[in-house]
C-alpha cells in the first residue's frame, strides 16, 4: 500500500488574450496581488472550450466583445504565476465595442504595443515575456523588442 497522499495539487488551465482595439493593444491593470498589467484572460471552467474560456474572460475584464483569429502558443512554467500552477493558452484576436473597468479589481488600459518595453517592470505574471514572443513573430526594431508592424498595432 502507498503512503502517497491521494490529494494532488490542482494545475489550472487558462487562456489569455493578446488582442488590438482600434489599432492598441488592450491590457487590463490588475489592482490586487500581483499587481500590474496583464492580458485580459482566466482560469477555464468546466465544460467549455479554451476558445470560450478566452472570450468569456475577455469580457468579463474588459466588457469588450471579441473576434479571436489564431491561437498563438501555451505557457506552461510552473513558476509563471506566484498563486500556482497554470498552464495558459494565449489567442489572438480583434476587439470592439465600448469598454469597461472592474471597479476595485482592474482597469482597461489601451497601449501602443512599441511602447510596452517601457513599462517592462509594470506586467504582472510572464506577460511581457508572452508580448516579447509574439512580436519577435513581427518585424523587431533593435534589440528593444518593439514590434514594428502594422499588425502589432
Amino acid at each position: 500500500m502507498s503512503t502517497r497522499s491521494n490529494c494532488v495539487p490542482c494545475i489550472e488551465m487558462c487562456a489569455d488574450v493578446i488582442a488590438f482595439y482600434q489599432g492598441k493593444l488592450v491590457l487590463v491593470e490588475r489592482f490586487n496581488d500581483p499587481r500590474g498589467f496583464a492580458l485580459p484572460g482566466g482560469r477555464l471552467d468546466r465544460g467549455e472550450s479554451l476558445e470560450e474560456c478566452a472570450v468569456r474572460e475577455f469580457r468579463e475584464e474588459t466588457g469588450l466583445a471579441l473576434h479571436l483569429s489564431q491561437q498563438f502558443r501555451t505557457y506552461s512554467d510552473p513558476g509563471r504565476d506566484p498563486r500556482g500552477q497554470k498552464v495558459s493558452t494565449v489567442y489572438v484576436g480583434d476587439a470592439w465595442g465600448d469598454y469597461r473597468n472592474e471597479p476595485g479589481k482592474t482597469r482597461v488600459v489601451f497601449m501602443d504595443i512599441a511602447k510596452i518595453d517601457q513599462h517592462r517592470d509594470r506586467f504582472a505574471f510572464d506577460h511581457y515575456r508572452i508580448l516579447m514572443d509574439y512580436c519577435e513573430g513581427k518585424q523587431v526594431q533593435g534589440n528593444a523588442g518593439v514590434c514594428n508592424d502594422a499588425s502589432c498595432g
